[in-house]
C-alpha cells in the first residue's frame, strides 16, 4: 500500500511540473517592468532621474525630452498601465536581447497651473519592442520602438 502510494504521489508530481523560466528572460522582463514603473514615477514627478538605474543614458534622455515637451505645454501626464504581456524574448549574444510586448495603458494630462485634467486617453494599446543591453552584470533598455503604425484608444478632452 505504501509503495501505491508513493507511486501515486510520483505521477501526481510528474503531471503538475511548472514551467522552469529562464533566468535571463525573467531578467530582462524584469527591467522592462522597473523601467516602465519608473516612467510612471517619472511622468508624473516631472524627474526622470530614476530611469538611469533600468535604461541607457541615450534612452533616460530621450525620455527626459518628452517629458520637457510637456512640461513647456505646462501638462504632467500621469500613467496607468492596465496589462502588460511579453510577446518574446529573444537574446542575441551574451550581452544583448529584444523584448516584446503588448501593452496597455490610460493617461491623463493635467495643467500644471490648475491640476484639471485638460485630456485623457483610455485603452491605448501598444505593441513595443525593447533593445536590452547587458552593461556591467546589469540589463539597462537601450531602445524601445513601436511595431504599430498607430495605436487604438478612446481619446476624451473635456
Amino acid at each position: 500500500m505504501a509503495i501505491t502510494l508513493v507511486g501515486v504521489l510520483l505521477a501526481g508530481a510528474g503531471c503538475t511540473q511548472h514551467e522552469v523560466k529562464d533566468p535571463r528572460a525573467a531578467a530582462v522582463e524584469s527591467t522592462v517592468q522597473a523601467y516602465n514603473d519608473a516612467l510612471v514615477r517619472g511622468f508624473a514627478k516631472m524627474d526622470m532621474n530614476e530611469l538611469s538605474a533600468v535604461a541607457t543614458e541615450d534612452q533616460a534622455t530621450q525620455e527626459y525630452f518628452l517629458m520637457s515637451a510637456l512640461g513647456e505645454e505646462r501638462v504632467r501626464m500621469i500613467a496607468h498601465m492596465r496589462a502588460l504581456s511579453f510577446d518574446s524574448v529573444v537574446f542575441s549574444g551574451e550581452a544583448s536581447a529584444t523584448v516584446t510586448t503588448a501593452e496597455t495603458w490610460d493617461f491623463t494630462h493635467q495643467s500644471l497651473d490648475t491640476s484639471e485634467t485638460v485630456r485623457e486617453e483610455l485603452g491605448v494599446t501598444y505593441h513595443l519592442r525593447y533593445s536590452l543591453d547587458l552593461i556591467e552584470g546589469q540589463w539597462l533598455v537601450a531602445a524601445v520602438a513601436s511595431l504599430d503604425s498607430s495605436s487604438t484608444s478612446q481619446e476624451t478632452t473635456p
